[in-house]
């Protein structure tokens, strides 16, 4: 089952490539020059937290390439080509941060002689976003122009529980808070179809302000929707890019001695003894980072919100582990202040309401903590994260849903349908409470209606505090209604906007440090079960969303959800 998520058409399967980053540092390996050509390949989907594999890390983290970005734009060389030809399948919040970093890096070093290329095979959204940053968009002859805009696809699987005889009941803090009715009904509510329109349209705005590039006129955008999918020589008459031109002769064409960035991306070297011994320390032991007398740190949360102590990095988030992480930063004399990314669509409440009040421990030690929102961060997520001193957003970040649920199966008609007989005795009214054989009735609805209001209220307080806004503010602004990066900082719900490197620096500020200080990245991959990309969870190797409802499915009482079923 997919649960709704928000989907670029332009991901579909895009040309191949015409040359390869090792057919172009085969051309050349020539030093640093002033006059030359830097090329850098941007790839992959840039999560926070690859997902680990056996021999090597799997795309490049968002922070890697945001560094070898700003690396890339302090280089000697005049000419700056970013490679967006090798499958550059970002979301729109990462797009976002590329774009922003290359703007203030450049802002910060206006060399009148340096321009910046993209070199794009498909031509997307995402891409767009990053290339209105650049000076130059050159397009393969053979590329096809993918700009269809944002388009959302949902699926709902309550009739067809019920035709195996289960039906899901579900109760919920408000009308919008309806991540539940995936499971309980075959089609969106008049409140979840409002709400999803609003949240498209927002996004979309925001889009279409972050992909303009000044030649290109605002309606080149929508005709380049209207007529999607075109080839690059309708894409550079609307002025979406710059030129077409066949890549291996551009390449070759570009002001000598051209230079290609390694690959940020971790490999591990398995054709020497020292990588061998290597690569196996890594697989026993885990990451082995540097230890810098002092730091800030950057905790990157990515996943589903789960009880328990393992989480995954990357997959999901652990109540206990990074509960447990925020305690160790606040008694590390070495970390002054901490950076918490995150990219969630949260989970179970009683997990975020953990990790919320590690974060609020973790800055009465004196450790100023910034919350940097990434594609999305909701429910769980903004729970956990309206903990800090001060949160970022992107302006493309989904955001809020403020409100909490539970649901119960009832799956007596499937026992029905089978021929199987149910008795059972208790000692009181709701001891049978979650007996997913009887059928739910009015006594189950009361109970779960009293503990959701109480820990929806819990929610509303938690936001006031946190954000230091009335509880009339807030109950105005809850009710899981979802918002974007702009509107979260219009209606006070965030702050500001931001990069990694303006969280950073807005963390050093409050703890009263000038100087630059080296990132310390948690959480650190384990050793072997980690590189395999295992789990030590009773639910073994689920996909993360599976494992969330199996966590709440094996508990007796009902488990309260602080979660959204939108995906970027």
């Amino acid at each position: 089952m997919n649960a709704p998520r928000l989907l670029l058409l332009s991901a579909l399967l895009l040309p191949a490539a015409v040359t390869t980053a090792a057919e172009g540092k085969a051309r050349a390996e020539a030093g640093p020059a002033a006059g030359g050509t830097l090329v850098v390949p941007l790839a992959g989907s840039l999560p926070l937290q690859p997902a680990p594999g056996m021999f090597a890390d799997g795309d490049t983290s968002l922070h890697d390439a945001t560094v070898a970005l700003r690396q890339a734009l302090r280089a000697p060389e005049n000419t700056l080509v970013l490679d967006l030809s090798g499958g550059f399948a970002p979301t729109l919040a990462a797009a976002e941060e590329l774009a922003e970093v290359l703007r203030a890096e450049r802002q910060a070093d206006p060399r009148p002689a340096r321009r910046v290329v993209a070199l794009v095979d498909g031509l997307d959204d995402r891409a767009l976003v990053l290339t209105a940053a650049c000076d130059e968009v050159v397009m393969s002859e053979a590329g096809v122009l993918m700009a269809m805009g944002l388009y959302l696809d949902s699926w709902y699987l309550g009739d067809a529980l019920a035709r195996i005889g289960v039906k899901v009941h579900a109760v919920a803090s408000g009308e919008h808070k309806t991540a539940h009715e995936a499971f309980t009904r075959n089609a969106p509510s008049p409140a979840a179809k409002a709400d999803l329109r609003r949240l498209v349209d927002g996004l979309d705005a925001s889009l279409l302000r972050l992909a303009g590039r000044p030649p290109c006129p605002s309606a080149s955008l929508a005709a380049a929707r209207a007529e999607a999918p075109q080839t690059a020589e309708r894409a550079v008459a609307l002025r979406l890019a710059d030129r077409a031109a066949e890549t291996g002769d551009w390449l070759a064409a570009l002001p000598e001695p051209v230079r290609w960035q390694q690959d940020a991306g971790t490999r591990n070297d398995l054709g020497s003894l020292a990588g061998l011994l290597s690569f196996w320390r890594l697989l026993v032991d885990g990451e082995d980072r540097p230890r810098h007398p002092r730091v800030v740190a950057v905790v990157e949360l990515e996943g589903e919100i789960v009880e328990g102590g393992d989480s995954v990095p990357g997959e999901t988030i652990a109540g206990e582990d990074t509960s447990e992480a925020f305690a160790d930063l606040a008694e590390d004399e070495r970390v002054v202040a901490v950076v918490v990314r995150i990219n969630s669509p949260g989970g179970s409440a009683g997990a975020s309401d953990r990790i919320h009040h590690a974060i609020r421990r973790c800055i009465a030690k004196d450790k100023p903590v910034v919350a940097l929102f990434d594609s999305v961060a909701a429910s769980g997520g903004y729970y956990i994260g309206c903990a800090a001193n001060e949160v970022l957003v992107h302006r493309t970040t989904i955001t809020g849903s403020i409100g909490v649920f539970a649901m119960m199966p009832d799956a007596s008609g499937a026992l029905g349908l089978l021929g199987i007989g149910h008795h059972a005795v208790g000692t009181g009214p709701r001891a049978g409470l979650d007996d997913l054989a009887s059928p739910f009735d009015d006594e189950r609805r009361r109970a779960l209606e009293a503990v959701i209001a109480a820990t929806d209220h819990r929610f509303h307080q938690i936001v006031a505090r946190g954000r230091n806004l009335p509880i009339e503010q807030v109950a105005a602004l809850a009710g899981g209604r979802v918002w974007t990066g702009e509107e979260a900082v219009a209606n006070g719900l965030a702050d500001g906007f931001g990069t990694l490197a303006v969280a950073v620096a807005h963390a050093r500020a409050r703890a009263g440090v000038a100087e630059q200080l080296p990132l310390e990245r948690l959480p650190r991959h384990r050793g072997l079960l980690a590189r395999l990309g295992l789990a030590r969870t009773a639910a073994g190797v689920l996909p993360a969303r599976l494992r969330l409802w199996a966590d709440a499915a094996r508990r007796r009482a009902p488990t309260m959800m602080a979660w959204t079923n939108l995906r970027p």
